[in-house]
């Protein structure tokens, strides 16, 4: 089974403007005495959207599905890898691709971003799907469609809105994709069930 996430961490870099991670004892197992079991207990604070993370609908539209109304079945089952190269992912890297897209409906983009993580321009300077990619993911049948980029475009967000606008969840942050496995394979990338919101960290992995 192969690990695509990042691990959530305080130094950790976070997209510009969304809060730091922080995370914090509130109690320590060294405490403990015979009279009072004291364990290691943590708190953690962070934005929605970080680290390898889904965007609900929700995320962009208010009428939108929000995270815990996303189907675990969505979330998991096979899935292909699709490698793509340059600044702007169009349609046709995407077309020669179409059959499998089809048959497994979760397409992972292997853009080779994730090996820039930590970069100074790793959030400004990503490479994006355009939007006739994007069409071209919802008209092919995608319901998940995976990144190893910050996000899927820049504003004003275009592929953003023709994906989740169809119901397809995002899963962006993706690391590791180099170690894929052949097309198809099994992919799972489960968020918590944060009721009412737009997003969660996510354990992505993938095997065959």
């Amino acid at each position: 089974m192969i690990d695509l996430s990042h691990p959530l961490h305080e130094a950790m870099p976070v997209y510009p403007g969304d809060p730091v991670v922080e995370i914090s004892d509130v109690d320590k197992a060294e405490w403990s005495t015979s009279k009072d079991r004291h364990v290691n207990l943590g708190r953690m604070t962070f934005g929605l959207h970080s680290g390898t993370h889904m965007d609900a609908p929700f995320h962009f539209l208010n009428d939108g599905a929000t995270i815990d109304q996303i189907s675990v079945s969505q979330c998991a089952g096979d899935a292909c890898a699709v490698r793509v190269q340059g600044e702007r992912i169009g349609r046709k890297d995407l077309i020669q691709s179409e059959t499998i897209i089809r048959q497994t409906k979760r397409v992972i983009l292997n853009t080779g971003w994730f090996h820039r993580w930590g970069d100074n321009d790793y959030f400004t300077a990503h490479p994006v799907l355009t939007k006739e990619a994007a069409e071209f993911l919802r008209d092919s049948g995608a319901i998940l469609v995976g990144i190893d980029t910050p996000s899927v475009d820049h504003s004003p967000f275009e592929a953003h809105l023709v994906l989740l606008g169809a119901g397809i969840v995002i899963v962006e942050n993706l690391t590791n994709l180099d170690a894929l496995p052949p097309s198809p394979f099994e992919f799972a990338a489960l968020p918590l069930a944060i009721k009412g919101r737009d997003a969660s960290p996510v354990r992505a992995v993938a095997w065959r």
